[in-house]
C-alpha cells in the first residue's frame, strides 16, 4: 500500500472547498491520460486510486500486489505531477456536489451535526462551515490550480508505505516519487476560533416522528495532556455498548434504539458530543437523563467492577489496533495527518487505562462534562420552547 498525504485540506485553502475539489479532481484525468483511460489503466490490475477524504490533508493512496507496482506506481505519480484539472470534470465535480448536498439536506443526523460544528467552530472555521450551492458555484478552475501549485509539492507531503518493503522496491518507489517537483515551503495555516456562547438550537421538521438530538463542544486535541484520561472517561459515558447512557436510557428506559458519545479529534482541535435519535414524546425526557449521567460522573466515583470493565475494553482495542502491518500503518496515518508522535501517544493512553483512578476520572468530569458549555442541537418534529428556532435554508445553518 502506497499512499501520498499532503497538508492540503480545510486549514490551508483560500476557499471553501477548494481542497475537496482539488483531492476529487486529481483522479479525473491527466495530461496524457483521460478519467475513463486512468481507470481502465488501474482496474487492468485489480485495484484503483482513492482520494481518502479528511478535514486537514489530501491524499492519494494504491494498494496492489507487490509484481504489479513498477506497472502502477509510475502511472500514480504522473497522476501526483501532471493532473489536467479539466472545466468539464470541475463542472461534473459541482454537479455531484449539489447532488449530494440535497440528499443530505434530508438526513436529520446530518442536519444536526453540521449544525452542531459551524455553532461549536464558527461559520467560517474550515471544521464549521458546511457546504452551500453557491460555495461549489464559486469554484474555478484557476482556484483549484492555485492551491494545487501551492500545496501538492514533495516537500509539504509524507508518503506512507506499507507491506513487503525490498531494495527493487525502495528503487522503485525513488525512481517514482523521488522525482516530485519540490513545491514551496508551507508555514502552519492562521487558525481562529469565533463562536457565541452555547446555547439550544432547534431545526423544526413538522412531520417527522423523531428528533436528533446533538450536543457537545471543541477543544479537544489529541496531544491535549488531559487526552488520554478523557478517553476512559468518554468511554465510561457513551463510548461502548455497555456505557452508562446505553444502560440507561436503550436498556433500561427504552427511549431510544441508540446513544452514545464520541470523542474526534484534528490537527488543530477536536471535539467531545453526544448524540441519539428518539421519538419525538420521549425527547425531554432523553435530554434530562443525558445531563443526570453527566452529573453523576461529576458527583460519584465509578465502581471499580464498571472502571475494571472500561479498561478491559480500551485495552482490547488497543490490541486489535496493533495487530498486523496496516494496523500499525493506520495509527501512525492519523500520527502524520494530526502532527503528533505516536509512539508517545500510545504510551500514555496505554499507562492511563491502565493506571487511572475513580478519583482522577471524576476530577476530568468536574472540568469536562460541563453542560452550561455545551452546544445543543435538535433536529425533528417536536417543539422546544426555550430553543433558538433554525431553519435547513440559511438562518444559522448556511446551507
Amino acid at each position: 500500500m502506497v499512499e501520498m498525504i499532503w497538508r492540503a485540506g480545510r486549514p490551508y485553502e483560500a476557499q471553501r472547498f477548494v481542497s475537496d475539489a482539488t483531492n476529487g479532481l486529481l483522479v479525473e484525468g491527466t495530461l496524457r491520460r483521460s478519467a475513463s483511460e486512468l481507470e481502465a489503466t488501474f482496474e487492468q490490475y485489480g485495484t484503483s486510486l482513492e482520494t481518502p477524504d479528511d478535514y486537514d490533508t489530501a491524499s492519494l493512496s494504491l494498494a496492489t500486489i507487490t509484481k504489479h507496482a513498477h506497472h502502477l506506481l509510475p502511472v500514480m505519480t504522473e497522476v501526483m505531477a501532471q493532473p489536467a484539472f479539466s472545466e468539464p470534470e470541475l463542472k461534473r465535480f459541482k454537479k455531484r456536489s449539489r447532488q449530494q448536498l440535497r440528499e443530505d439536506m434530508e438526513d436529520a443526523d446530518w442536519l444536526a451535526y453540521r449544525t452542531l460544528s459551524e455553532a461549536a467552530f464558527g461559520a467560517d472555521n474550515p471544521y464549521g462551515y458546511g457546504g452551500t450551492k453557491a460555495d461549489y458555484e464559486a469554484l474555478t478552475v484557476a482556484a483549484v490550480r492555485d492551491h494545487y501549485e501551492r500545496y501538492y509539492g514533495a516537500r509539504n507531503a509524507t508518503l506512507r508505505v506499507v507491506g513487503q518493503l525490498s531494495d527493487e522496491v525502495e528503487r522503485l518507489l525513488e525512481k517514482t516519487f523521488g522525482q516530485l517537483r519540490p513545491g514551496p515551503a508551507i508555514s502552519a495555516p492562521d487558525y481562529r476560533i469565533h463562536t457565541a456562547p452555547p446555547s439550544l438550537l432547534q431545526i423544526h421538521r413538522p412531520r417527522a416522528q423523531q428528533t436528533m438530538i446533538r450536543r457537545g463542544r471543541r477543544g479537544f486535541r489529541i496531544d491535549d495532556a488531559d487526552y488520554p484520561g478523557i478517553a476512559v472517561l468518554e468511554t465510561i459515558l457513551g463510548g461502548y455498548y455497555g456505557s452508562r447512557l446505553m444502560r440507561n436510557i436503550r436498556e433500561e428506559k427504552g427511549y431510544t434504539y441508540g446513544i452514545d458519545s464520541e470523542l474526534d479529534t484534528y490537527r488543530f482541535d477536536g471535539t467531545f458530543g453526544i448524540s441519539a435519535d428518539v421519538a419525538n414524546e420521549n425527547l425531554e425526557e432523553v435530554r434530562r437523563e443525558i445531563l443526570v449521567e453527566m452529573d453523576k460522573l461529576r458527583q460519584h466515583l465509578v465502581p471499580d467492577a464498571e472502571l475494571d470493565m472500561v479498561r478491559a475494553y480500551l485495552l482490547g482495542g488497543l490490541v486489535q489496533d496493533l495487530d498486523g502491518p496496516l494496523a500499525v500503518s493506520s495509527r501512525y496515518r492519523s500520527a502524520i495527518i494530526k502532527e503528533y508522535d505516536p509512539v508517545d501517544h500510545l504510551r500514555r493512553l496505554d499507562e492511563t487505562i491502565r493506571t487511572i483512578s475513580a478519583s482522577e476520572i471524576r476530577d476530568l468530569a468536574q472540568r469536562h462534562l460541563r453542560p452550561e458549555l455545551d452546544w445543543e442541537v435538535c433536529v425533528g418534529g417536536q417543539i422546544l420552547e426555550d430553543a433558538t428556532q433554525m431553519n435547513a435554508t440559511g438562518n444559522g445553518v448556511g446551507i
